[in-house]
């Protein structure tokens, strides 16, 4: 028996229209604060300005002036805490992450949006392959799947200058919003660009506790550390 997609694909086309309709809800503004959950070497990357092309499969590119990837607004994110909130909300528990479920604190770069147009919503289907028991379906149903989203965005009152087609692997949505039906929230692919001036990083514990690190004062500066 064919595993059914998860996701988008799991949707009803009355389902997917109003997921589409709801995401107008959410707009990013220049004024917007964003949220982007780091690597745990990040920060030492960044503080140490660090310029790197990466090693394929070992270590991505990095560049301490930049930013960019799957974010989120803030204020979607108050409810999460400690490290395990964050893996779950964002779902950082993908196949080969570098978050472990012991991880003693996260950090997260908060920023101005300041450009909204770098910022769109991710829609369509997750890709193989999927967990669980069953046979995963075909790359035509997941392409199928990811279309029926993307109808629904068109139908909705949605920009179409805030959205795109996307295939990634699970636990990818193609909804919009993070996989996770207790405390997921809508998700956003920014455009790889400067580091916003006073964007800081912050730390959070497992008690909860949040606490500021670094602060960036522009490409000249780079990053301050804050402790």
């Amino acid at each position: 028996m064919t595993q059914p997609i998860p996701g988008s694909g799991q949707l009803t086309r009355e389902q997917r229209d109003l997921v589409a309709r709801s995401l107008q809800f959410a707009p990013v503004e220049s004024n917007t604060v964003m949220i982007k959950v780091l690597r745990p070497d990040a920060l030492s990357r960044y503080l140490r300005r660090e310029m790197s092309a990466g090693v394929s499969g070992r270590q991505p590119p990095f560049n301490f002036r930049t930013v960019g990837g799957m974010v989120a607004r803030q204020q979607d994110t108050t409810h999460l805490r400690g490290p395990e909130d964050f893996i779950a909300g964002f779902r950082l528990d993908f196949p080969g992450s570098p978050f472990t479920p012991n991880i003693p604190v996260i950090h997260a770069m908060e920023f101005l949006a300041v450009d909204p147009d770098k910022f769109v919503i991710p829609l369509g289907a997750p890709t193989l392959p999927y967990p669980g028991i069953g046979y995963p379906p075909n790359q035509a149903d997941v392409r199928v799947a990811a279309w029926e989203m993307f109808d629904a965005a068109r139908r909705s009152e949605l920009d179409p200058g805030t959205y795109r087609m996307e295939l990634n692997p699970w636990p990818y949505t193609g909804t919009g919003i993070t996989a996770n039906s207790e405390i997921g929230f809508p998700e956003r692919w920014m455009r790889f660009g400067e580091v916003p001036e006073s964007a800081t990083i912050i730390e959070h514990d497992r008690r909860g506790v949040k606490v500021p690190v670094a602060i960036y004062r522009g490409a000249a500066l780079g990053w301050e550390s804050l402790r």
